[in-house]
């Protein structure tokens, strides 16, 4: 896909605002508030929230506050929300008159994003790289969208790559079937979907697949990939390629503090020091920085999905061990929690032996 000329367009409707707010207390309106300042040195009015509750009152020093009558309506309000609740806020801001909006999906957070890591040379962009053949053979690829029985019905009709594979986690937990691949077949861990959630998709790609390429999405969230993408990926010998990172604040923590308590936390990294100690003190580093991988979503090719998974399934395993004393056993998927977290590490760990590319995530509703 060609971004500049939509890229374009987004930033110059914000650089023409003479004055702005973001709606969004949380960590997709913060990434958007630090790119508008490092590439425009533009500050919002404030950031904007529905509710006061569960939000922080200041975000660097500037004001979060609820949504009202008194915002100047020429002003440009940037909505930097999960799409999921797009839908309200419009008919909220239209109930106060206020038009002048830039609605920002997963796409248009790419579009802002991408500028601002295009000025951070550490996270490299795939539409940089060339293609030099397009008339390349596509490589093999097998990624795995993990789907349950419970999931909501998506509203919209969205095309699917026939490289993405449907995959039902959870199979052995239940009678109902949804698709035909199911995640308790061959060597697995699906009775343990509960808390790994879609790691279960993961680890049965693990054991059970092999492709040139693989890889987990979900059945809400996928990566943006073209089949020239995928050439790329191949000409360039790129090894992985995941989402952008989320940018936090004040650290790591205030994305992941809000459903790991302090207390699993300290286990997660008493897992990681017992069990990969080489990755301890540079995790710690990580984690007082402000980058976070989000989603156990990435596709790799398969030597990287290979350690990855060789790497982060043992510290899971002894975290289980940890959090779980006597057999008493968790159901808040927290384990899914957990390797979110050390997804960042392992990839941001590796960022210099690796050849890691960044692409666009699709929010499917």
């Amino acid at each position: 896909m060609n971004y500049s000329t939509k890229r374009d367009a987004v930033w110059k409707q914000i650089e023409e605002a003479d004055t702005y707010y973001i709606y969004g207390g949380q960590v997709v309106a913060y990434g958007v508030y630090i790119a508008v300042r490092e590439i425009l040195s533009k500050y919002p009015e404030a950031f904007l929230v529905s509710s006061t509750n569960n939000n922080p009152s200041m975000i660097e020093d500037i004001p979060v506050v609820e949504v009202n009558r008194n915002i100047n309506s020429n002003s440009l309000i940037i909505v930097a929300t999960p799409e999921i609740y797009h839908r309200e806020i419009k008919e909220n801001l239209n109930r106060l008159n206020y038009t002048n909006t830039l609605f920002v999906d997963t796409h248009v957070e790419y579009l802002i994003m991408s500028r601002y890591y295009k000025k951070h040379s550490g996270f490299k962009l795939l539409e940089d790289l060339p293609l030099q053949d397009k008339n390349d053979q596509l490589p093999e690829v097998k990624m795995y969208m993990a789907k349950h029985h419970k999931d909501i019905t998506l509203k919209g009709n969205y095309d699917i790559p026939s490289w993405i594979i449907p995959i039902q986690v959870g199979a052995s937990l239940t009678d109902k079937r949804i698709i035909e691949l199911l995640d308790n077949t061959g060597d697995n861990i699906s009775y343990k979907n509960y808390k790994y959630s879609e790691l279960t998709a993961m680890y049965w790609a693990w054991k059970n697949s092999k492709a040139e390429f693989l890889g987990i999405c979900h059945y809400r969230r996928m990566l943006v990939l073209s089949n020239n993408d995928l050439r790329i990926i191949k000409q360039n010998k790129v090894n992985v390629v995941l989402p952008l990172p989320f940018v936090c604040y004040p650290d790591t923590s205030g994305q992941y503090g809000r459903y790991i308590s302090r207390d699993d936390q300290k286990k997660m990294l008493q897992a990681l020091k017992e069990i990969s100690p080489d990755y301890y003190d540079v995790a710690l580093r990580i984690l007082k920085g402000p980058y976070l991988y989000n989603y156990n979503m990435f596709l790799a090719d398969w030597h990287t999905f290979n350690d990855y998974c060789q790497w982060i399934f043992p510290i899971l395993e002894r975290a289980e061990m940890i959090c779980e004393p006597e057999g008493i056993e968790r159901r808040d998927r927290y384990i899914g929690y957990f390797a979110e977290v050390l997804t960042a590490i392992y990839f941001l760990y590796n960022k210099n032996n690796l050849k890691i590319v960044h692409g666009e995530k699709k929010w499917m509703v």
